[in-house]
């Protein structure tokens, strides 16, 4: 049977302090160990990982005799993450996240359930564009509304200063001379 005819599968996991279980992993128990930025994490699946913290977001380990640089920044919606194999840069939306340099690593939720890969990427970015419309129409709108009042403050104004003039005029009749000599 092909990949094709296959249904969606849907994520179904447990996880606890120190074990997950999920149904495409397995059964998984940890234990993580950390004293002053150094730290040792076992873990039945993957082996032992021992890590150095070099700053808020950043470490650098070794696991099973290979070397990891994970970098893990973010600010605002956006999230940037830095590893030896590459840099790569999402915007988190109530959504899911839509990662901008692989897009095929995109997430999408809804109703609980969670898609990921070429799906979620294609139901982001309608998503994120159903959003900028929507976003652009409530700027224009805000933009007209403020055009609409700044003028009738300055027709206002205009009307008030001609109103007062005339009256300041009619109340005061004394009329003005000019001397010419």
């Amino acid at each position: 049977m092909s990949n094709k005819n296959k249904a969606p599968t849907k994520r179904v996991e447990y996880r606890g302090e120190n074990i997950r279980v999920s149904r495409t992993g397995g059964v998984a128990a940890r234990k993580n160990i950390s004293k002053k930025g150094y730290g040792a994490t076992i873990n039945t699946n993957q082996g032992i990982r021992f890590h150095k913290r070099l700053f808020r977001g950043a470490r650098i380990g070794l696991q099973n005799g290979n070397f990891q640089f994970i970098g893990r920044f973010s600010n605002g919606p956006f999230n940037f993450n830095v590893s030896k194999s590459g840099v790569s840069t999402s915007i988190k939306n109530k959504r899911g996240t839509y990662n901008i340099f692989k897009p095929n690593y995109s997430s999408f939720k809804l109703g609980g359930i969670q898609i990921r890969g070429k799906n979620a990427k294609t139901l982001q970015l309608i998503y994120l564009f159903c959003i900028l419309a929507l976003n652009t129409m409530k700027f224009f709108w805000y933009i007209f509304i403020n055009i609409l009042w700044f003028s009738f403050l300055i027709i206002k104004w205009i009307v008030d200063f001609f109103v007062g003039f005339y009256k300041g005029f009619k109340n005061n009749p004394k009329e003005i001379k000019v001397d010419s000599q």
